[in-house]
């Protein structure tokens, strides 16, 4: 994982597993985000058919050591599958929803909406993780989509980490704009996900047009992507979502990057 430099500070390294699924390198610690590991298959959950179709661009034991894992939700299994979750079970402090804590057990925290906590820095001092709101889908399907969670990440002389999570709703966008902006860096989920069957086929995260929108609110002076490939029911890619950025006049903070590469991330 070494990484592909775009100034001349560091701030942080990202690195793009997979889908959901990278390793924030911040502060001192290795923070590893949404698990997932398994090799390609089909997934059955709740009558649909979740479809993994490529291989993680990084196997887990090449991953390193890591500090601290990031659950956005652990329900879905695209954000966390069977080898993700041993490996997250195994690392000593582990991020997600207060639902996904109770289902993980252990020593896992649960954070709700705006609640924070703070984790200890190698060289001194904490980081602060905050839980953001995130909604993934319109209502009412958001209900029956379970609770999911974004993550402010803050931490003295580092840049300011926004992960938006699987949201939909520029109304929850607005709602986390008016507590965090500006940031930044923005690890921007997208992908366009949707099923057949559910929502009439209409998406379930937010589109490329509204990740826009949710870069203009918090403020984010550069721009990641992730959850845009290896699974079939994302519908809009890593290059659609540059191009939106660009068309909106944005594409100077926006930074590609593949499943397997690391990237520098100045501010």
């Amino acid at each position: 994982m070494e990484p592909r430099t775009g100034g001349t500070t560091v701030h942080l390294t990202y690195t793009l597993v997979g889908g959901a699924t990278n390793v924030i390198d911040y502060a001192g610690l290795r923070i590893l985000v949404d698990p997932t590991f398994d090799a390609p298959k089909t997934y059955h959950h709740d009558g649909v058919e979740l479809v993994r179709t490529t291989t993680p661009a990084i196997a887990a034991s090449d991953i390193g050591a890591v500090d601290l894992v990031l659950i956005t939700h652990d329900h879905h299994i695209d954000h966390l599958d069977a080898a993700g979750r041993a490996v997250a079970l195994a690392v000593a402090t582990v991020v997600t929803t207060t639902d996904g804590a109770g289902r993980l057990g252990g020593e896992v925290n649960g954070l709700a909406e705006f609640e924070s906590m703070q984790v200890p820095l190698p060289g001194g001092g904490a980081m602060t993780i905050t839980g953001l709101p995130a909604q993934h889908g319109p209502e009412p399907l958001c209900q029956v989509m379970g609770q999911v969670l974004g993550f402010l990440l803050e931490a003295p002389g580092a840049p300011t980490v926004y992960l938006t999570g699987d949201n939909y709703s520029l109304d929850v966008s607005k709602e986390v704009a008016a507590r965090i902006a500006p940031v930044d860096v923005v690890v921007m989920y997208g992908g366009g996900a949707c099923f057949d069957g559910v929502n009439d086929g209409e998406m379930i995260t937010m589109p490329n047009d509204g990740m826009v929108e949710v870069a203009r609110l918090v403020e984010a002076k550069r721009i990641v992507p992730c959850h845009t490939e290896g699974w079939r029911h994302f519908t809009e890619g890593a290059d659609s979502m540059q191009a939106a950025f660009e068309a909106a006049g944005l594409g100077d903070r926006f930074l590609p990057v593949r499943p397997g590469e690391t990237i520098s991330v100045t501010v």
